[in-house]
């Protein structure tokens, strides 16, 4: 994400609100990172259920390391959430006023 807000901020010596663009990115990786391992899990069930097999094993082993990917992802995007909802939450609590002393 961008660290532009905090120079805006600098620059205006007051508090500025987040832009919708920080929840956007927080939320959208969020759910891209969730259904990427819920596809992984879903088309696994199904071709278990088919009686499919990989053509090799390596197939296997690396769609299971991207969900593994995929799963970290998920912690990684819960926190950036959780940090540009604090972020918002300050910046609310100290709306107009100024940032910078003197």
């Amino acid at each position: 994400m961008s660290t532009q807000h905090v120079h805006h901020q600098s620059a205006a010596c007051r508090y500025i609100a987040v832009p919708w663009t920080h929840f956007a990115l927080a939320y959208g990786s969020l759910v891209a990172a969730v259904l990427a391992v819920t596809a992984h899990l879903v088309l696994r069930r199904v071709a278990r259920r088919r009686g499919c097999t990989p053509a090799t094993q390596r197939r296997s082993s690396l769609s299971t390391v991207c969900a593994v990917v995929a799963g970290l992802m998920i912690a990684l995007a819960a926190v950036a959430t959780v940090m540009t909802h604090a972020d918002a939450a300050e910046t609310a609590a100290n709306l107009g006023r100024p940032m910078c002393e003197g």
